[in-house]
């Protein structure tokens, strides 16, 4: 009876230890494939926040500040 429970958890350990690593791999594959996605989304979210112009620095105020000083020095 030992012989046989020797026998069956070797074949056990032959049969879950890889599909243990099997999903263990793809676990960590998918956990490292969403980090990476997720890293790729805030970067761009935080290069489109750097590239774009400031909240109160809208073309109209800044063509009108424009506007004004180019005013003021043609007229001194």
């Amino acid at each position: 009876m030992v012989y046989w429970l020797k026998v069956y958890s070797l074949i056990a350990a032959l049969v879950f230890i890889p599909a243990g690593m099997i999903v263990l791999s793809l676990f960590a594959w998918y956990e490292a494939r969403a980090y990476a996605l997720a890293r790729h989304r805030i970067s761009k979210r935080l290069f489109s926040l750097l590239t774009q112009p400031q909240f109160f620095a809208t073309p109209l105020a800044i063509s009108r500040s424009v506007s004004r000083s180019h005013g003021r020095i043609q007229s001194h």
